[in-house]
């Protein structure tokens, strides 16, 4: 029985570890806000919001608005063409991933942009024309020295 015990305490030791690396694994932003920009062309709207912060899921979901922007993408731009531009920007003190991009109904590029926070999930989004792009903090969200 104590020879029992102790093999258990042992694997549970051994899983702490493990454990508090999974929980500060580092979250690959960029492929998740390609993974969210691609949804959003495919309309997969309820993986947006399964994916989103509780604040958010519930003020989009109520407002319909991943459907909303979804479909003014696929009616006024079409379908993306190529892509000009990822990089992360600073704006209201947000960390933002842009993407501009060129699509086929639309002579200027669209510009699509997500925050995310630390953990991945959607906290916002904003689309637009490239040239109407809001005014940023920060070019960069590297960290500056104070």
């Amino acid at each position: 029985m104590k020879q029992r015990l102790w093999i258990l305490a042992l694997c549970a030791a051994a899983l702490i570890p493990v454990s508090a690396q999974a929980q500060e694994a580092v979250v690959d932003s960029l492929a998740l806000a390609r993974q969210y920009t691609q949804w959003l062309y495919a309309g997969e709207t309820d993986s947006l919001i399964a994916h989103s912060t509780e604040e958010t899921r519930a003020g989009m979901a109520e407002e319909n608005s991943f459907a909303r922007y979804s479909q003014m993408i696929a009616e006024r731009a079409g379908f993306e063409l190529e892509v000009s531009e990822e990089t992360w920007k600073l704006r209201n003190g947000d960390c933002q991933y842009w993407r501009v991009a060129q699509f086929s109904a639309m002579e200027e590029p669209l510009l699509i942009r997500w925050v995310l926070d630390p953990r991945g999930r959607i906290e916002g989004l904003g689309a637009g024309p490239w040239t109407q792009a809001p005014p940023v903090e920060a070019e960069t969200c590297e960290a500056t020295a104070g």
